[in-house]
């Protein structure tokens, strides 16, 4: 049965949600962890005005998710199989970015800190 198949078929019949990159996988889960770090503050007032700010945010992208899942077989067929592979290149690459984005704040923090720390030693 496996040799009746071309690559190409196989490789149409594949199938990636649109909303893939937003709802599964290790970068979403990290990319939700640190934002949820971001909005830890040690001034209860700005902590919760940065939970005011974000919850919209994520009510925006539960929507959108809500729409991609609601209508993602009408919406898939009007993009055709070229338009597909196109965005969920694009999301992918959006995704990407995303992942740049934290390891980059996180090793922004970790120099910043070892910095501290070093100068801290060698100033006693």
């Amino acid at each position: 049965m496996a040799g009746q198949y071309s690559w190409e078929q196989v490789r149409s019949k594949a199938f990636y949600p649109l909303t893939f990159p937003m709802l599964c996988g290790p970068g979403s889960i990290s990319a939700a962890l640190t934002v949820g770090v971001t909005l830890h503050d040690n001034s209860a007032v700005v902590s919760a005005t940065k939970l005011a700010g974000a919850l919209p945010g994520l009510a925006a992208a539960a929507f959108v998710v809500y729409l991609c899942l609601r209508f993602a077989s009408q919406f898939l067929y009007k993009l055709g199989s070229n338009g597909t592979a196109v965005v969920m290149r694009l999301s992918a690459f959006i995704l990407l970015c995303l992942g740049v984005q934290i390891v980059w704040d996180g090793l922004h923090e970790l120099i910043l800190n070892l910095l501290i720390q070093v100068s801290n030693t060698t100033g006693r």
